[in-house]
């Protein structure tokens, strides 16, 4: 996957300086249902500043709202270092991988690449600060605060 770096000045709406790999924009719609979820561990609650039982939903979107509503309805496979990859997930519903400097972490790149040798649909997140690698990124936040994260799954939650 080849990630384009046109990354703008931070803009108001935190979603406006997001980078894409070139299809990724034209396939959102296939997450914006029901997809599955695996959580990286490089993201988890500890590096979130929240409360260690708390879902992403929670962390990035206000009670109640849709976006946190509908983004809570998917299910999640949290996935660390300890893991086997291979034992992740075959579906058949879109999946979307959730980590931040995916690059960097050998366990997040085998996770990466057996989830997408085994489901059709994959669209893999780095939230990370800065992007360190364009192979394990098809969206990229640069960030994974609260306001990041709120646009993050409204992105994939609109419509």
């Amino acid at each position: 996957m080849t990630l384009l770096l046109e990354r703008r000045r931070p803009a108001d709406e935190p979603a406006q300086s997001f980078a894409f790999a070139a299809w990724a924009k034209e396939v959102l719609p296939l997450f914006r249902g029901r997809c599955t979820v695996v959580r990286l561990a490089s993201i988890d609650n500890e590096v979130l500043g929240v409360a260690r039982w708390s879902t992403l939903a929670e962390a990035w979107t206000e009670p109640g709202s849709a976006a946190g509503r509908h983004w809570s309805e998917n299910p999640v496979v949290t996935v660390g270092p300890g893991d086997d990859p291979h034992l992740v997930l075959a579906t058949r519903t879109p999946v979307v991988v959730v980590g931040v400097d995916n690059e960097a972490h050998g366990y997040a790149r085998a996770v990466i690449d057996s989830v997408r040798a085994s489901c059709s649909a994959v669209l893999v997140v780095d939230m990370g600060h800065r992007l360190t690698g364009h192979s394990y990124a098809d969206l990229a936040t640069f960030g994974f605060d609260r306001d990041r994260g709120g646009a993050l799954l409204e992105l994939l939650t609109a419509g």
